[in-house]
C-alpha cells in the first residue's frame, strides 16, 4: 500500500460509549491525585477523631473504648462551658463589628472614584498579613507602653493592662481580630454592592426614594446573599479561632479568653486526654454545621419569599 492511500483512509470511529468511557476516565485520573490528597489529609484524619472521641486515649498505650463517657463529662465539666460560653461571646462580638464596619466601609468604595481601586488595595493588607505576625504586632500594641495606652493617655485614661485584665482581655482579641478580617468583609460586599442592577436604583430615585430608604427597602435585600455568605465565614472563622488567643493571652487570665479551641488543644496535648479533646473537636464541629445550615435556611427561606 502506498503512503498516499494510507494517508488518505479514514480514521477509524470512535462509539459514542467509547467515547464517553475514554473522558470519563481521563477525568477520573486527573481527579485522582486531589481524591487521594483529600482521603489521606481529610477523611483519615476525620474518621479517626470520630472513633477517638469514643475512647479514652493518652498518647501513651492503646485507645480503650469508653463510648458516650468523653461526652457525658463535658456535661459536668466546667472548663468546657466556661470555654464555650468565652467562644459565643468572642463570636458576636467580633463578627458584628465586623460585618457593620465593612458595609459601611464597602458601600463607599464601590463607588466610582479615582482613588478607591488603591483604597481597596490598602484596605487588603491585614486579611494578607500572615495570622502569627498580626498577632505578634497587636502583642506589641496592648503592652503596657504600646500604642494602645500611648492612645488613651492622649485623651488622659490611665494605662490599661490589656492583656492581664479579666475585663479587658477578651476585649483585647476582639478588637485584634475584627481589624484582621475586616478587609476581607470589605472587599466581598464591595463586590456585591458593584453586582447589584443599577437600573433599580435609577427607578427608586426617579419614585423619589431618599438613599436611607433605597439602602433598607433596596441594597440590604439585594444584597443578601453575599451578606449571608460574609455571616457564615464569620462565624465559622470566630469559632475556630486559636492562634490569637494562644499568642497573647494563652487563655488567661482565669480562662477569660479560653475559647474552645484552645481548651481543646490544652486537653489533648497538654493534659494529653486525646479522646476527650476529639469530643469537643466533635461538638465544636457539630456546632459550626448547626449554625451554618441555620444561615442557610434563612438565605433560602429569603428566596423562597
Amino acid at each position: 500500500m502506498t503512503l498516499t492511500a494510507r494517508l488518505d483512509r479514514p480514521a477509524p470511529r470512535v462509539s459514542g460509549r467509547g467515547q464517553r468511557w475514554a473522558e470519563a476516565r481521563a477525568g477520573s485520573l486527573l481527579a485522582l491525585p486531589a481524591a487521594i490528597y483529600f482521603l489521606v489529609f481529610w477523611v483519615v484524619p476525620f474518621a479517626g477523631a470520630v472513633y477517638l472521641s469514643f475512647t479514652s486515649y493518652d498518647l501513651a498505650g492503646l485507645p480503650e473504648w469508653t463510648g458516650l463517657d468523653n461526652y457525658r463529662r463535658m456535661l459536668d465539666d466546667p472548663g468546657f462551658w466556661n470555654s464555650a460560653e468565652v467562644t459565643a461571646v468572642f463570636t458576636v462580638a467580633s463578627v458584628v463589628p465586623s460585618i457593620v464596619l465593612g458595609l459601611a466601609i464597602a458601600v463607599p468604595l464601590s463607588k466610582p472614584g479615582r482613588l478607591n481601586g488603591v483604597l481597596r488595595a490598602l484596605v487588603l493588607i491585614p486579611a494578607a498579613m500572615p495570622l502569627v505576625a498580626t498577632s505578634m504586632v497587636w502583642s506589641a500594641i496592648f503592652a503596657d507602653h504600646g500604642l494602645a495606652n500611648t492612645l488613651i493617655g492622649l485623651v488622659g485614661i490611665e494605662p490599661k493592662p490589656w492583656l492581664t485584665d479579666e475585663g479587658l482581655a477578651l476585649w483585647a482579641l476582639v478588637i485584634m481580630t475584627t481589624w484582621k478580617h475586616l478587609g476581607l468583609f470589605v472587599i466581598i460586599l464591595t463586590a456585591g454592592l458593584q453586582g447589584l442592577p443599577s437600573e433599580v436604583f435609577e427607578a427608586a430615585a426617579l419614585d423619589g426614594a431618599g438613599p436611607i430608604r433605597a439602602f433598607a427597602r433596596i441594597t440590604l435585600p439585594l444584597l443578601r446573599r453575599t451578606l449571608l455568605f460574609v455571616l457564615v465565614i464569620a462565624v465559622v472563622g470566630a469559632m475556630q479561632s486559636f492562634v490569637p488567643a494562644f499568642l497573647l493571652t494563652k487563655g488567661g487570665p482565669a480562662g477569660a479568653t479560653e475559647v474552645l479551641p484552645l481548651y481543646l488543644w490544652a486537653t489533648g496535648f497538654g493534659f494529653e486526654r486525646m479522646g476527650y479533646a476529639s469530643a469537643i473537636a466533635m461538638v465544636l464541629l457539630v456546632a459550626m454545621l448547626s449554625l451554618s445550615l441555620v444561615q442557610f435556611g434563612v438565605l433560602k427561606g429569603g428566596d423562597d419569599g
